[in-house]
């Protein structure tokens, strides 16, 4: 039996944490997007959108951070596809003056290189446990 990687287990744990995150904020909001059918049809239905936008957060949350813990090689594609489009936009938010993107530009590096590792891409392929 391999061991998972600490690398992978520091994705999963992101993931995880990230669709608990939006999970507790999805449920606080529910009284917020009641009330605001009562007082408005339009922040009603801004705020039915916000929720319903997190509920598909959280199901990509999920489904990555059971997808690398399952060893799906398709996850971490989609991760590095992922990781490249918010490198592109973390560019291009720095290049307009947003210095914050700095963190976001750092994160998607380090993932990249991670997952393109030798041993984090054997253990992907290697199918034994």
């Amino acid at each position: 039996m391999q061991k998972i990687p600490f690398s992978i287990s520091i994705l999963v744990l992101i993931q995880s944490f990230s669709a608990i995150f939006l999970l507790i904020h999805v449920i606080i909001s529910i009284p917020f997007v009641i009330v605001a059918f009562f007082d408005s049809a339009e922040l009603g239905f801004l705020a039915t959108f916000d929720t319903i936008w997190d509920w598909i957060m959280i199901s990509i949350h999920a489904t990555i951070a059971a997808a690398l813990f399952a060893r799906k090689k398709w996850a971490r594609n989609f991760i590095l596809f992922i990781s490249g489009i918010g490198l592109i936009f973390g560019l291009i938010n720095l290049a307009v003056g947003n210095a914050f993107s700095i963190l976001a530009i750092i994160f998607d590096i380090v993932t990249i290189l991670n997952l393109r590792r030798k041993s984090v891409r054997a253990w992907f392929i290697d199918e034994t446990f």
